[in-house]
């Protein structure tokens, strides 16, 4: 069960990648950051973040860290379904990690679900307090990747993100 299907070749191909990264930018687009204090508790502060991706579709979610831990946090990115809970894993949160958790807008295709991936990771590796060599791409619940299993977009995502976006 725990064994990963290989993604076809074609989907890593550069050349199909870098005008649509290109078309992302270098610059991240306008993160609006909206404090959650019925979410925050127990050593956590919540915030819900709203970003445009490439395309204008908007894109939301949690940004959940730990207040009794001083940073840099090694953060990890999460994507929902469009019908799933947008919700934080609290025990990430007390063991001092951070989580960006994001609800996939429905009806989209897998390259703008990569493109969202990369746009939230970029958001993260600029978040004060953010480790940006340990953000992680996860699967999509904390119960998946235990078992293995990774979304294709978060594949893809995490590839491109080594080859496009280095970390200095």
């Amino acid at each position: 069960m725990g064994a990963r299907r290989p993604i076809h070749p074609l989907l890593l191909e550069p050349s199909y990648w870098h005008r649509r990264l290109d078309a992302i930018g270098k610059d991240s687009p306008a993160l609006l950051l909206t404090p959650r204090p019925d979410l925050c508790a127990g050593g956590r502060e919540v915030l819900e973040f709203r970003i445009r991706a490439h395309d204008g579709e908007r894109l939301w979610g949690l940004q959940a860290r730990p207040t009794l831990r001083a940073g840099p946090w090694p953060a990890r990115i999460r994507s929902v379904g469009p019908a799933e809970l947008v919700d934080i894993d609290r025990r990430w949160i007390e063991e001092g990690g951070a989580e960006f958790v994001f609800q996939e807008p429905a009806g989209r295709r897998l390259e703008d679900r990569v493109l969202d991936v990369i746009t939230i990771a970029r958001a993260a590796g600029r978040a004060p307090g953010i480790d940006r060599e340990r953000i992680r791409l996860t699967g999509e619940t904390p119960q998946s990747e235990q078992e293995g299993r990774t979304s294709d977009e978060l594949r893809i995502a995490e590839q491109l993100l080594r080859s496009f976006y280095p970390q200095k």
